[in-house]
């Protein structure tokens, strides 16, 4: 398969699986609004406080779980192209390990710095 085909296969799958995940939480998004409609509709006074503790913000676990992902997705791509020891490919390799390692890292980043604000709001 020519390198042009590969690449525009990758960003047609990437691309597919991108919009699945997005049609999914529109889903759960329009469930969510729905079920806040309901218990306004039956009990205004607990829709208040149901409305109270959705509107809490999780505790970040999303964004440690994804650059865990990522970092672990770059890492493995670095260890392949060490295994594969072809000096062509280790370039390719390191290359597109680049993109999941500096985006993992910076999710990373961005949580530790929320954590540590969050820590010194408090105090």
């Amino acid at each position: 398969m020519p390198t042009t085909e590969m690449v525009v296969t990758i960003a047609v799958t990437a691309a597919m699986l991108l919009a699945f995940i997005h049609v999914l939480r529109l889903i759960t998004t329009f469930l969510l609004h729905r079920t806040i409609s309901k218990a306004i509709d039956r009990d205004p006074k607990k829709a208040d406080e149901m409305i109270a503790r959705l509107g809490d913000p999780a505790s970040g676990g999303d964004d440690d779980r994804f650059s865990t992902i990522l970092i672990a997705v770059g890492v493995a791509m670095i260890a392949a192209s060490i295994v594969v020891g072809d000096p062509a490919w280790m370039h390719y390799g390191v290359a597109a390990a680049l993109f999941p390692l500096l985006v993992g890292t910076a999710l990373w980043l961005r949580s530790f710095i929320q954590r540590r604000t969050e820590r010194a709001s408090t105090k």
